[in-house]
């Protein structure tokens, strides 16, 4: 199924430039370093941004709910910087069951797409 709603979907700054981007996060360190890896960088956040936006509108997802909504898994190829593609798993939720969908995490699946 496709991510409700997607063209509706929020990647918040802040989620990109305190968490993805950000080698010094205990947590997102890593993915940072990945993110990184593939030239996207954190004094150009909205690239990063752009990507996730647009495979919210492309991929595939698994729907589930939990405590504060519906929660939205899915793996999509990432068209990164330095030309090469990386594929990755997103998170998206619905809180309430509603519009629109937030952007929760991104972790990388395998490093490269050709």
């Amino acid at each position: 199924m496709q991510l409700p709603h997607a063209e509706m979907a929020i990647v918040p700054l802040e989620k990109i430039t305190g968490y993805l981007l950000n080698d010094a996060h205990p947590e997102g360190g890593g993915k940072a370093i990945f993110f990184q890896r593939y030239g996207f960088r954190l004094d150009e956040p909205h690239v990063l941004q752009a990507e996730l936006r647009r495979l919210a509108r492309e991929i595939d997802v698994r729907e589930s709910g939990f405590g504060y909504g519906l929660k939205y898994v899915g793996v999509g190829a990432l068209n990164c910087p330095d030309g090469r593609r990386a594929r990755i798993m997103t998170v998206w939720v619905l809180r309430s069951g509603q519009p629109p969908p937030f952007f929760v995490t991104a972790y990388p699946v395998l490093t490269e797409v050709r």
